[in-house]
């Protein structure tokens, strides 16, 4: 039997069924309650054979994050969505991996996932810098940092400021610990942070380094190693042991920072890209005489 495409239309139970998450923590997800957000279910009969999540962000990227699926899930699932998309797979997973190929989708760039050891560390803070943490910043500032420093990052370049977006996924996410988001400042300028969101029981195993940036004018300095050590030092006081960090393979900056930390590479993601589909004669026939 072929598999069936159709929209989320609260499924829970049975989507808890093939996720292994529980329907409680599913219907309290904020992206299911959330309007704008919209979400694919694969079926196999009435079984749940695959999950897939689309999300357009601030870049303009449309990116598709799968749940669970199972092997000839994946490309009806991408079907369901039009134009360009990207999405993003375990290095190790083979079988997703083919399938999105399969899926008309190509590799893009490599990222290497780490793990690093929880520990204080001494890292001066370079002259006329000073640190704070987020519940001393305003939303303008930082939000217009966090997008200067996103131009730097492969695959998030063209980040756009959206006051509404940021407020949500920072200052009022379940993640956010203001004592573990450290910004530096030169005068009242914004020049570089770091920030380490926090873990639930149903997320993650541990803490997660989720931004290292500065600013280009205060490179060199060990300022980025200096936000990183203070973000850490709350991290050591609760007896934490390990944080995880993502950076692009080919980042050599990067890597050295991490592993400068102890910082050792455990696996890896692959980002695919699926490009727009030319439009068919029928199509150009038809702009060409609109």
């Amino acid at each position: 039997m072929a598999v069936r495409i159709a929209r989320f239309a609260g499924e829970f139970a049975q989507l808890a069924v093939w996720t292994g998450e529980p329907e409680e923590q599913l219907r309290a997800d904020e992206d299911y309650q959330a309007g704008e957000r919209e979400h694919w279910l694969a079926w196999d009969g009435e079984l749940i054979v695959g999950a897939l999540h689309p999300w357009r962000g601030p870049d303009g990227r449309h990116r598709l994050y799968y749940d669970r699926c199972r092997a000839d899930a994946y490309q009806p699932l991408a079907g369901a969505i039009a134009g360009e998309c990207y999405a993003t797979a375990d290095a190790a997973d083979g079988e997703a991996l083919g399938a999105l190929v399969q899926a008309g989708f190509a590799v893009n760039r490599r990222e290497n996932e780490y793990e690093i050891p929880v520990a204080r560390v001494a890292a001066p803070v370079p002259d006329g810098i000073r640190i704070i943490t987020a519940n001393a910043t305003d939303l303008e500032p930082l939000m217009l940092l966090d997008c200067a420093v996103r131009a730097d990052i492969p695959g998030s370049e063209g980040w756009r400021p959206d006051a509404a977006w940021f407020r949500e996924e920072t200052y009022d996410s379940p993640f956010f610990d203001p004592q573990t988001y450290c910004v530096a400042l030169a005068g009242d300028d914004y020049v570089g942070l770091a920030r380490i969101w926090m873990r639930t029981p149903s997320t993650a195993r541990y803490c997660r380094l989720g931004c290292v940036g500065v600013l280009a004018a205060y490179r060199q300095q060990g300022l980025g190693r200096a936000l990183i050590a203070r973000a850490m030092d709350p991290l050591a006081d609760r007896g934490e042991e390990l944080v995880t960090a993502e950076a692009d393979a080919t980042n050599l900056a990067s890597h050295a920072l991490l592993t400068g930390f102890g910082g050792r590479v455990t696996g890896g993601t692959v980002e695919l890209l699926r490009q727009a589909a030319a439009p068919g004669p029928a199509e150009r026939s038809h702009r060409s005489r609109s």
